[in-house]
This record gives structure tokens, C-alpha cells and sequence, in this order.
């Protein structure tokens, strides 16, 4: 139970700090957009630069000049948007046996016609030990929540290949659309340089059958946190890397200096993320663009956009991945509706997780077989006091 009163005591010193901290992002923002301006005429030079440079932090690869925006064309119709998005329930130290589901969405619109959507969830039960005998050593925990989002996100990758086979019809365009980024930084950091290997390869195989069949895939990313293109310009500005918040641009996101560089509707360059997770990927690379996305309620946000190479090579599939992603995001008031509505379907919530081990314990019940819940977890259902 909270004690608002102790709570109340605590928000002068945060406002006082907050007001500290927007009047040194302003001051950061001024220099960033200043730096951006100086080395927009001379890009090559400054690209070059930065691949010397060797910098610790990530810096943003130029394709062109940083300071480039582009409007949005006509999206085109009709037209065939994909999306998928996925949700689990992890293993439960609390309750025996071991086992954990996950729950992934498609969702297919054929913008334009009359024809009917295509909107489910198939839920996947798991429960056996040796379910990941191909994919790692068995000794290894495979039931740690870093394993199965990994897992979560490869089947969401797969399920949106598949679904984007499925739509596509002759002679109309198409964008598979994922929600998050396409740079798996979550499977870098197992601490297993074998299991990482493997999965790495599995999602890289899922992207070149996009390439394969020339099914533009991208994916979109709220509020993002990266600062590639601000690391870009502090490369520029010939920054240490000893991070000082007070007289460098260290912290400022890119979204903060898109904010003030790109109007309703626009889309900056296209840059190529320098990530070494990705020395996989080959042609598969992840690129990427930010979007000012409009809102009916404000002024809207940045948001970041992400493609393979390959997809950020053609200056068409780019104009249609701009196009299409800027007009979901319309749809949804400032969130692509079709990454909505897949969440919507895929998403597992607090009762139907209760069922889920009800429907467990009935069935192990009916076989005459034990099954144990925590006291624990039990006495935070039905409190005492």
C-alpha cells in the first residue's frame, strides 16, 4: 500500500530536478542541431571520419546527408499490410510441472477491397524436456526467460514470412510490419557463444526468405532510446570518449533532435545501423529512418523505423514503407492500428494467465497425477488482512 503523503513530500525535489535536466537537453539540442547544419554540406568527409574515428559508443553509418528529409507520397491502393506480435507466459518457480505458452498473432489487411481480414492467435502449450534438443545443449536451463523471448520473437519473425506468403496477390504491393526493432540485441547478451550462434542463424534464415522473396519487411519502434545520430555529430564536434553530461551531447536521444528537424508526415535519411550484433546479417543489415508521426491529441512522436538492407536500397520500397507505416499510424491516433490490433490479439491477461493454470491443474487432477502451486503465490491471491 502506498503512503501518498511520504510520496507527496518527494515531488518538489523531482520537479526541481526535471527542470534541471529539460534546460541541459535544451542547451544539447541547440549545439546538436548547430552540428547537424555545419556538417550536412561536406556528409562523405564527415562518414569517413567517423569509420576512423573507432568511437566506443554507436554511430550512425551515412547513406546520405543527415539533415535530408523527405515528405510522404500517396499510399498506394489497395494494398496488403501484415503484422504479427506475441506474448508467453514464462515457467513458474511456484507452480510444478515446469511448463510456459506462448501466444502469437497475424493480422492481414487488404487496404482498398472488400476482402475480409485475416485476424487470430494460435497459442502454443509447452511442456516437454526435450523441446529444444536441436537448438541447444541440453544441460543448458531451457526454460530461462531469456531463451523463450528469444524463441517468442523468432516465431513471430517466421509467423509474419508465412503470413506475408499467404496475402500477397499479384500485381499489389505489400509490407510486413513488425513491432520492435529487427536487431536481436537481446540474444547477444546469453553469455552462450554456441546458443547465440544458432539462434542468430535461425533469425537470419527468416530474413533472407523475405529477401528471397521480395517481401519488404520493416519494423516500427515507439519513443526509441538510440542515440546513433547524435554520436554521429558528436564524432563531428570531435568528442572524447569520456562521457561528460554537462558540456557534451552525451544523452541526447535522436528522437529529440529529429523532433525539431522533421514536420508532420516527413522522414529523415536513411541510415545503417553499425551494430557488430549483426555481422550475420549480410545483405540483411539493418537500416533505418525516424518519422515524425502526426497525432490527433498533440503533437505527436519520433518514431524509429527499421528495414534490411536490401529493402533500404530501393528508393521505392522505402517511399512505400514510409507511405504505409505513416498511414497506420494515422489510423491508430499515433501507433500503427495494425501493430495494435495484433497486440490486442495476442496479448495474455492477468485472468486468462489464472485460467491457464487452472486448466492445468484440472487436467492433471482428472489424471489422478499431483500438481503443485505455492502457498505463496496463493496467500498474494487471497490476502489475510
Amino acid at each position: 500500500m502506498l503512503d501518498f503523503q511520504r510520496l507527496r513530500e518527494q515531488f518538489p525535489d523531482f520537479s526541481d530536478y526535471q527542470a534541471r535536466e529539460q534546460a541541459l537537453t535544451a542547451s544539447k539540442l541547440r549545439r546538436a542541431l548547430a552540428a547537424l547544419e555545419a556538417c550536412n554540406p561536406a556528409w562523405e568527409a564527415l562518414r569517413e571520419e567517423a569509420e576512423r574515428a573507432r568511437a566506443k559508443w554507436l554511430v550512425a553509418g551515412l547513406r546520405s546527408a543527415p539533415a535530408e528529409t523527405h515528405r510522404c507520397g500517396p499510399r498506394p491502393t489497395p494494398v496488403t499490410v501484415v503484422a504479427t506480435d506475441g506474448s508467453q507466459i514464462y515457467p513458474d518457480r511456484h507452480v510444478e510441472p515446469t511448463c510456459y505458452l506462448l501466444n502469437v498473432s497475424r493480422i492481414a489487411f487488404q487496404y482498398g477491397t472488400l476482402e475480409r481480414p485475416l485476424m487470430e492467435a494460435v497459442p502454443e502449450f509447452r511442456y516437454r524436456r526435450s523441446a529444444f534438443e536441436d537448438l541447444i545443449d541440453p544441460l543448458l536451463d531451457t526454460t530461462s526467460t531469456d531463451v523463450i523471448s528469444a524463441l517468442r520473437d523468432e516465431i513471430e519473425l517466421r509467423e509474419l514470412l508465412r503470413t506475408a506468403r499467404e496475402s500477397r496477390l499479384p500485381g499489389r504491393p505489400l509490407v510486413a510490419l513488425a513491432d520492435g526493432t529487427l536487431i536481436r540485441w537481446m540474444i547477444r547478451r546469453m553469455q552462450n557463444p554456441a546458443l547465440e550462434s544458432r539462434l542468430i542463424a535461425r533469425y537470419t534464415e527468416i530474413l533472407d526468405g523475405f529477401r528471397a522473396e521480395a517481401l519488404p519487411l520493416c519494423s516500427y519502434i515507439s519513443m526509441p532510446g538510440n542515440t546513433e545520430v547524435v554520436n554521429l555529430l558528436r564524432v563531428s564536434l570531435g568528442e572524447s570518449d569520456a562521457p561528460d553530461p554537462e558540456t557534451t551531447l552525451e544523452g541526447l536521444p535522436d528522437r529529440k533532435l529529429f523532433e525539431a528537424v522533421l514536420a508532420p508526415g516527413e522522414r529523415s535519411a536513411t541510415f545503417e545501423s553499425a551494430s557488430h550484433i549483426q555481422r550475420e546479417y549480410g545483405e540483411n543489415r539493418i537500416c533505418y529512418f525516424y518519422l515524425h508521426v502526426p497525432s490527433r491529441q498533440g503533437r505527436g512522436e519520433i518514431g524509429r523505423v527499421e528495414m534490411p538492407l536490401w529493402v533500404a536500397d530501393d528508393a521505392a520500397l522505402v517511399d512505400l514503407v514510409h507511405a504505409v507505416v505513416l498511414s497506420e499510424c494515422e489510423k491508430g491516433d499515433g501507433y500503427p492500428m495494425i501493430l495494435s490490433e495484433a497486440h490486442e490479439r495476442a496479448v495474455i491477461r492477468a485472468h486468462e494467465k489464472a485460467l491457464f493454470y487452472e486448466m492445468i491443474e484440472r487436467e492433471m487432477r482428472r489424471r489422478g497425477l499431483p500438481f503443485a502451486g505455492s502457498r505463496k503465490e496463493a496467500s498474494k491471491r487471497k490476502p489475510v488482512v
